[in-house]
């Protein structure tokens, strides 16, 4: 192992995990980068290019391929125009190299898409300082820019106030110290053998490892790691020798829910409260199934609208009438333009029925509630809408178990057990809602072809069709109703 290979993001995860470190750089094809982590990249750059408009005049260090051109390039513009603010200004310092974000004159910032200053963006920052001053370019002032999520966007690409610019210098210059140590660290890691270490918390902390699933041993058919919000106590099961749900003894578990699984999982199939199929039967026809879909930008697109904020896009109703008739009624705004008044006025038209509006999970309800705020003039007839709303979740938590749940109680999990028809893995790309985002954003891209912008939204539609239809068939297996062909009548104006 060299020392070329040694950068900021290489000693951060030597730092998490030197084993991690070790994969990395001579392994690197074992891991595997979800869809998240993909999306939280994507988000990360675009708020770097915003970030970069604070700083007009600036130069933008190319090179991500050739770091020595990167290095050559930044001792160049230093020398020749050194008040000009560099973006990716590119050190090396005893064989660690750094990017930076921005780098003008003797104040070094690092861009964050977070909320707030994390405590390992402190060390990240250190890192960057000890290379840089090693570098021979001392530093006044290390400062730390993070989105601020009370940021209200006006439009027209005025993103002054998006970041809340917070003064470091002081944390990380107590860490600086440190930075020899961390390097040496990492070195002696990546001479040996791969290091060895076990699966633990330390694998989300502070990100999540790409290389989890190379690392998880073959686990049991129903780990003890299912327990819902039970680490602590599966943590202690495994120290016992206990890997499997099955092989708790009776008694040993504290926690009623953790009881409850452990024994429908021994028996081995689904038990039914008949409380729960009780309730499902009172609810009162026409029964309408809803569910949205909502996006979330690190940097508004749309006027009135904040960081982060979830933002409604996409609605998809299953109506059952008491016949077994069953309508379906959707809205996809595809115009890139904000979606969310046309969203909400052909809900109130699909909705204006008498009936109870069946959901999910408090989603809904607080996206409606958020609506309400948005559109003062729509408020009433949105806060109807809300006030007719029965969450199926609750109940189902204490009503419905089945042991291939594996201790999840979403839909997803769920409908397939009952309804086994229901399958999310028929569709395509689009399967769960973080891929929803996904291909909205790359449907809202004006430089998406036609053809691509019409199969994303055939999938879009789709998914969030099946999760109302999910949903339908879930009530209508569990109370041993027939139902009719849906009949198909979009809600878009």
């Amino acid at each position: 192992m060299t020392a070329r290979h040694l950068s900021k993001s290489k000693i951060l995860s030597g730092l998490q995990c030197p084993k991690r470190l070790y994969l990395e750089i001579f392994e690197p094809e074992l891991a595997q980068v979800g869809a998240q982590t993909e999306r939280a990249f994507a988000a990360g750059h675009r708020v770097g290019e915003v970030a970069r408009m604070l700083w007009p005049g600036g130069h933008l260090v190319m090179h991500d391929q050739d770091l020595s051109a990167a290095l050559v390039e930044t001792a160049r513009f230093l020398a020749q125009s050194p008040a000009t603010p560099l973006f990716e200004a590119t050190f090396r310092h005893q064989g660690v190299l750094v990017r930076t974000d921005v780098l003008d004159g003797p104040r070094l910032t690092e861009v964050k898409a977070a909320t707030a200053v994390k405590d390992y963006y402190l060390t990240d920052c250190a890192i960057q300082t000890w290379v840089v001053e090693g570098a021979g370019r001392p530093l006044e002032q290390v400062q730390l820019a993070h989105i601020d999520n009370g940021f209200v966007y006006p439009g027209g690409g005025d993103y002054q106030g998006l970041f809340a610019i917070e003064d470091i210098s002081d944390q990380v210059r107590a860490r600086l110290p440190e930075v020899p140590d961390w390097v040496a660290q990492c070195r002696a890691a990546l001479a040996g053998p791969c290091p060895s270490r076990e699966v633990g918390p330390h694998c989300h902390d502070p990100f999540g490892c790409p290389f989890l699933g190379y690392c998880t041993p073959p686990q049991p058919d129903y780990p003890v790691t299912l327990l819902p919000y039970g680490g602590g106590v599966a943590a202690e099961l495994i120290a016992e020798g206990i890997l499997d749900v099955r092989d708790i003894p009776e008694g040993r578990l504290a926690n009623s829910r953790h009881e409850r699984i452990r024994a429908i999982t021994v028996r081995g199939q689904a038990e039914v409260d008949p409380d729960l199929v009780a309730l499902l039967n009172s609810q009162p026809f026409p029964r309408a199934y809803l569910d949205f879909e909502t996006v979330q930008f690190a940097v508004p697109i749309w006027a009135g609208t904040r960081p982060y904020e979830q933002l409604p896009f996409q609605w998809s109703c299953h109506i059952e009438r008491a016949d077994g008739v069953v309508d379906h009624r959707e809205f996809l705004g595809t115009s890139g333009d904000n979606p969310m008044r046309a969203f909400a006025q052909s809900l109130l038209h699909a909705l204006r029925d008498q009936g109870t509006i069946l959901i999910y999970s408090a989603f809904e309800r607080t996206i409606l509630r958020g609506l309400q705020r948005r559109f003062p003039d729509l408020a009433d007839d949105l806060g109807a809408i809300v006030d007719r709303l029965v969450d199926l979740l609750p109940p189902m938590r204490w009503g419905y178990y089945h042991p291939n749940q594996h201790g999840s109680w979403s839909i997803k999990a769920v409908a397939p057990l009952i309804a086994p028809d229901v399958r999310y893995e028929d569709l395509d790309e689009v399967q769960e809602g973080g891929a929803a985002q996904t291909a909205y954003l790359e449907l809202m891209d004006p430089g998406t072809s036609q053809e691509r912008k019409d199969d994303l939204r055939r999938q879009l539609l789709d998914y969030c069709g099946l999760d109302t239809l999910a949903l339908l068939r879930v009530v209508a297996e569990l109370t041993g109703r027939s139902l009719g062909a849906a009949r198909l009548a979009c809600g878009q104006p």
